[in-house]
C-alpha cells in the first residue's frame, strides 16, 4: 500500500502532459475510456466523453425529420408508417434529450471534498444527476490499480494485444466500486497506467486514501529536463524546485 504523496493539495500533482489538457477555467482533464475526468483542487469528475453527444443529437434529429415527414405528407402516407413513426418518436425523443443531458452536464462519479464523499451516479437513463451509490470518506480503505491482458493466454501461450486497466475503490467493508477503465493496445501501457494513475492520484488527494498498483509496478517521479527518477528528499518529496511529472514504470 501507498500512502498518497501529496494528500490534500490537488494542484501540486505533477501529472503527465501527455495525458493530461488544461482548460481554460484551470482545471484539468484526462480521457479515459469513453469518458473524461474533469481534475479540479477540490472536486474530481467522471463525466462522458464529448464524443457521445454524437448519438443523442442524431436521435433528435431523426426524430425531427420523422415528425416533419407526418405533417407534410399526412395525407400520402400509409397509415401503418404513421404509427411506426409515431411509436419510434416516443421511445427516441426522451431517450435522445435524457443521453444529451448526461453527455453535456452528467456526471458518472463525483469526488466531493465539500461533501466529504465519492457518489456514483444513475448514468445513462438517470441522466447522470440521481445518486446510486455513496463512500464517505471515512469508510474508504484504499484505492486499487488492477490491470487485464497481461497473463499469457492458456491456449497459445501469449499475452492480448490489449491492456485494460482499472481504478476501483475500496470500502472498509470489502466492497470494490469501479472509478474508471482504460484500455490501450499492449505497446502503449504506461500510457494506460499514466492515465490511470493521473485520476487515481487526483482522488487519492482529496480522499487521504493511499493506492495500491499492481504486481510488477511502481510509481515513480521524473525530472521533465532530463527524463531521470528523481530521488525523494526529506519529507517524502523530490527537492524544490525540481520540474516534475508522476508516472506508472512497470518491471
Amino acid at each position: 500500500m501507498r500512502a498518497p504523496l501529496y494528500a490534500g493539495n490537488v494542484a501540486e500533482i505533477p501529472l503527465p502532459d501527455h495525458v493530461t489538457s488544461r482548460r481554460r477555467d484551470g482545471l484539468r482533464e484526462v480521457l479515459l475510456h469513453r469518458s473524461v475526468a474533469v481534475i479540479g483542487d477540490d472536486r474530481v469528475e467522471i463525466r462522458a466523453a464529448r464524443s457521445t453527444i454524437v448519438l443523442p443529437l442524431a436521435g433528435l434529429a431523426l426524430s425531427a425529420a420523422a415528425g416533419y415527414l407526418m405533417v407534410a405528407r399526412m395525407g400520402e402516407l400509409p397509415f401503418w408508417a404513421l404509427v411506426l413513426m409515431l411509436l419510434a418518436m416516443i421511445f427516441l425523443v426522451p431517450l435522445s434529450g435524457m443521453s444529451l443531458v448526461n453527455s453535456i452536464v452528467g456526471a458518472h462519479v463525483v469526488v466531493d471534498r465539500a461533501k466529504n464523499s465519492v457518489t456514483w451516479q444513475q448514468g445513462y437513463l438517470g441522466m447522470g444527476v440521481g445518486t446510486k451509490e455513496v463512500a464517505p470518506f471515512e469508510k474508504v480503505d484504499h484505492l486499487e490499480v488492477t490491470v487485464e491482458g497481461g497473463e499469457p493466454d492458456r491456449w497459445q501461450d501469449l499475452s492480448d494485444d490489449l491492456r485494460q486497466f482499472e481504478l476501483s475503490l475500496v470500502k472498509a467493508s470489502g466492497k470494490r466500486l469501479r472509478i474508471a477503465r482504460v484500455p490501450v493496445p499492449a505497446f502503449g501501457e504506461t500510457d494506460g497506467m499514466d492515465r490511470t494513475l493521473a485520476v487515481g492520484q487526483a482522488i487519492s488527494a482529496i480522499t487521504g486514501a493511499p493506492i495500491r498498483l499492481p504486481e510488477g509496478w511502481e510509481m515513480v517521479e521524473i525530472d521533465t529536463t532530463t527524463g531521470e527518477i528523481v530521488t525523494p528528499g526529506h519529507g517524502g518529496k523530490p527537492p524544490a524546485g525540481t520540474e516534475k511529472e508522476t508516472h506508472g514504470r512497470g518491471s
